[in-house]
């Protein structure tokens, strides 16, 4: 099997090894190196970075120019595997492949199309969430699905968390479903229902607005934790809150802290509260709750602010 994998953030990776597990014949194309980090220096992609290490040729090519054409249609690949590459693929790449142009998503297509289905489900505090690898086609995650699967999805899942469990389900599929793939030996099935589109994660996002409902305020920390979380003022400070649990029953102000204890700093909201155990003040690590009580020693009628007057 001649594989071209295009993927690009830290969730491609295992789908990389994947792929280098199952062949010997793989190019690589990722996105280009851009600023990244506190450092603001010109770093690799997390892709980029692991193809190195397995010693596998990487390209970093707009994928509509012609030298990208010309690279794929000479490595005359069987699969073409794609996982969060980044970048939309024109049809004369996705003709190139003798098998198929595979993708894999996060979400149980049509419901979620686009870049951010872990984070739309948390979001909208969904009880079940699932993978699909589709074949690709011109438009956007609308290809025949080949294998699909769900996953259960708890109060305790965050985007990190649902995203590993979704990572493990999909490489199942896959690992069971190889050896028909390989040989071309696979049912496509058209997706079917009315689809549901994501919108991207906006800098306006990261901002907790306390006068919104409990309930949404703890799904959004939830769904933003992998990426890029979220934020809060306190004493005129940026705080990141990196964990919370949501409070049925809590009385005060928007922002109004209503109690304080090892367990975690509560929080009022609109309908209910939320119970913050894991925060980050700007400049510093992430600690858990116990650990910026002793140091911050926040008490109770504190403020949290939204900062969204200020972004």
């Amino acid at each position: 099997m001649k594989i071209v994998f295009m993927g690009s953030p830290e969730i491609s990776i295992p789908f990389l090894d994947f792929c280098a597990g199952k062949s010997n014949e793989i190019i690589v194309f990722t996105q280009k190196d851009k600023i990244r980090g506190r450092g603001r220096k010109l770093e690799p992609t997390p892709v980029k970075k692991r193809a190195g290490e397995l010693g596998l040729e990487v390209h970093t090519l707009w994928s509509k120019s012609e030298k990208a054409f010309e690279i794929i249609k000479e490595f005359s690949p069987d699969i073409l595997f794609v996982v969060a590459y980044g970048q939309i693929l024109p049809k004369h790449i996705l003709d190139l492949p003798k098998l198929y142009p595979l993708n894999v998503h996060f979400s149980l297509l049509p419901k979620y199309r686009g870049s951010t289905p872990v984070n739309t489900a948390l979001l909208n505090g969904d009880a079940v969430s699932g993978t699909s690898i589709m074949v690709m086609d011109e438009e956007l995650d609308s290809g025949d699905l080949i294998l699909s699967g769900e996953c259960a999805v708890s109060e305790n899942d965050n985007a990190t968390t649902l995203f590993e469990r979704l990572t493990e389900l999909s490489l199942d599929l896959l690992e069971k479903n190889w050896e028909n793939i390989e040989n071309g030996n696979v049912v496509c099935v058209p997706q079917s229902g009315e689809p549901v589109f994501t919108k991207m994660i906006q800098k306006s996002d990261m901002w907790l607005d306390f006068n919104d409902d409990a309930r949404k305020i703890f799904n959004k920390i939830r769904a933003l934790t992998y990426e890029p979380g979220v934020r809060a003022i306190f004493r005129n400070n940026i705080l990141g809150i990196e964990k919370a649990g949501f409070v049925e029953k809590c009385s005060g102000r928007a922002g109004e802290i209503a109690e304080v204890s090892k367990s975690g700093i509560v929080v009022a909201c609109r309908n209910g509260g939320i119970k913050i155990t894991e925060l980050r003040p700007a400049g510093k690590k992430s600690m858990k709750a116990a650990e910026f009580i002793n140091g911050y020693k926040p008490s109770a009628g504190e403020i949290f602010g939204s900062g969204i007057e200020n972004n």
